[in-house]
């Protein structure tokens, strides 16, 4: 009897997974009237993110206790991936790392203190990544952090602590799960609904939630029904806000999420839709031993240039084994607030523009006021002068909050920007210029474009890594200055060994140039001494002695004729091989 019960309940519970979930994708022509009103949320609910320009990711789980990438360091099957593993450890090892995962030092209070004293308005946590493992004590499953040695509900802390301190709490939350047997199968409606218990969940215990950011790979709207999701998460949070990443190809809509999430590249300039660079503090999303941390100047600038091109920056790191944030990470997660604790009125609350950003720098907004970052460095014998177009508002006063002095000038076609004195520096000389009216109403301003390019018809280089990893890698690749707004997956890097890297380019002929512009692949940043130097009839003559390049190194140099320009790269951290993804010679 009690079998025939048990069959009839086993029965009936199959019956309602077909009623509620009854296929495993879930088309549409148009999206049903019941789902219209909870695609997107409201204008006045995105405000705030508009506003907050600086949040702190964070990517932890037991793979730490492997030093492997987060979720990508399994060997394993990949749904929703396009592409299977051909790295990592055994999915069987990987996925029994939870066994032995005791963050005994973790303290959320701690975390969250750090995002405070950052600067930072927002935290985003990885709720569960791709390989399926729940950071938070989901009911459903048995493959989650409070069955650790650790025991604790890490998620539940966090959002107190985030609570305590005022900061926005994200979930991000993998729609894809690699560890699911059902996901993203034939069977994956059954999956579908394990996954909306989760979001359930993680909406109705653990208090307000601001926002949600997924991560579904190359996945379809249809797998998840996403719709009925949004539907499901608006109501459960109302006010919340949702990223890009939901699912492609619904019907009937512009854009995909309330906000734009480029990854490990600066966006577009874009002022008309949020957007949120998230980016890697390190080399990795997650704890692999702490390899290759970018020094502070280039994350610095990273959320100086996601400013001026509108944008925000979530600045990711992995917190180790035992549950803290690696010290020199930290470190630079606190001087990024000093400086915003002085500068921040030149980032919070602010629009791009009305200056679009260019090789000497770019311009935040708000009222009546219009913020300047000269981000480019000067070489010796250089004006210190930065020329730009006449604004139709008259600019009524300026001032430095950095320091240098300034003087300007302006008439009807240009406003001239004069830097003084012995302050001016390498990271961001701040010019805040005040106008007779709200600098809302000026249009953006083009300050830079692909024709200042000078065109090379030929990349020179002392050693090539690979076929991929060559000279021809920069070749009509970088088309603007700070905001290629592209991913790139190749770039020139010198052998390993190669004692003396140098990179020349070549023209067709004899150019005059006023500014150079480099860029290194954003995960590399390692050059730490450099020259660069310029052909004067057979002989190199050195134009410029630099230190760091980063993702968006410029100088200014005297007016200089030449055919060829050379970079020599004289010291490279830990002796990593340079990685060096825009050389561009400009004339302005």
């Amino acid at each position: 009897m009690i079998k025939k019960y048990t069959f009839l309940a086993l029965l009936l519970s199959s019956l309602f997974s077909a009623i509620a979930f009854p296929q495993a994708k879930v088309f549409y022509k148009t999206i049903p009237d019941q789902y219209k009103e909870y695609i997107y949320a409201r204008p006045q609910d995105v405000q705030w993110f508009r506003d907050a320009k600086f949040g702190v990711f964070v990517h932890w789980g037991p793979y730490v206790l492997a030093g492997v990438p987060a979720s990508w360091g399994r060997f394993g099957p990949r749904p929703g991936a396009g592409k299977q593993a051909t790295t990592g450890i055994p999915k069987d090892e990987y996925d029994n790392l939870y066994k032995k995962f005791n963050p005994v030092d973790f303290n959320a209070d701690d975390w969250i203190k750090m995002v405070k004293d950052a600067g930072a308005k927002y935290f985003i946590f990885t709720t569960k990544h791709h390989d399926g493992f729940c950071m938070f004590d989901a009911h459903n499953t048995d493959y989650k952090i409070t069955n650790t040695p650790f025991g604790r509900d890490v998620a539940k802390e966090i959002a107190d602590a985030c609570h305590k301190y005022g900061i926005k709490l994200f979930w991000y939350y993998s729609q894809p799960d690699w560890h699911h047997p059902d996901c993203l199968t034939d069977n994956n409606e059954r999956y579908r609904k394990y996954m909306y218990e989760h979001l359930r969940q993680l909406l109705t215990e653990y208090g307000k939630v601001d926002g949600l950011f997924f991560d579904g790979l190359g996945t379809k709207y249809y797998d998840w029904d996403t719709p009925r999701m949004l539907k499901m998460i608006r109501t459960l949070q109302p006010g919340i806000i949702v990223n890009r990443r939901w699912g492609a190809g619904m019907p009937g809509i512009k854009f995909n999420g309330d906000y734009d999430t480029p990854e490990q590249q600066i966006g577009v300039f874009q002022i008309d839709r949020p957007w949120e660079t998230c980016a890697t503090i390190a080399e990795a999303w997650s704890w692999t031993g702490a390899k290759h941390v970018k020094t502070y100047k280039t994350n610095q600038r990273l959320l100086i240039q996601c400013s001026i091109s509108g944008g925000n920056l979530a600045l990711n790191t992995g917190p180790k084994p035992d549950g803290t944030i690696n010290p020199p990470e930290k470190e630079i997660y606190l001087k990024i607030g000093d400086w915003l604790g002085k500068n921040g009125e030149s980032i919070y609350a602010t629009t791009g523009g009305p200056y679009k950003p260019g090789p000497w720098g770019g311009a935040t907004r708000k009222n009546n006021k219009i913020y300047l970052h000269i981000l480019t460095e000067f070489a010796p014998g250089t004006s210190k002068e930065i020329k730009l177009p006449a604004l139709k508002q008259k600019v009524v006063k300026s001032y430095s909050l950095t320091g240098a002095g300034v003087k300007i000038k302006q008439n009807n076609e240009n406003l001239i920007v004069s830097l003084t004195g012995n302050n001016i520096n390498n990271l961001d000389n701040i010019i805040v210029l005040e106008t007779e009216g709200n600098t809302s109403d000026i249009k953006p301003v083009g300050t830079f474009s692909k024709k200042d390019i000078i065109p090379v018809v030929a990349i020179r280089a002392s050693s090539n890594a690979n076929k991929k990893n060559n000279t021809e890698a920069l070749l009509n690749k970088s088309k603007a200055n700070f905001v290629e707004g592209k991913h790139f997956k190749a770039w020139w890097s010198a052998k390993k060994g190669d004692s003396e890297p140098w990179l020349s380019i070549e023209f067709a002929k004899p150019e005059t140039f006023n500014y150079i512009t480099l860029a290194e692949q954003i995960r590399n940043c390692a050059v730490r001494n450099f020259v660069l130097e310029y052909d004067n009839n057979g002989k190199w003559e050195k134009l410029y002695h630099g230190t760091q390049i980063g993702m968006d190194f410029s100088v200014k140099v005297p007016q200089t004729t030449t055919s060829k320009v050379r970079l020599k790269i004289l010291k490279t951290e830990k002796d990593y091989a340079p990685d060096i993804s825009k050389f561009n010679v400009i004339k302005l």
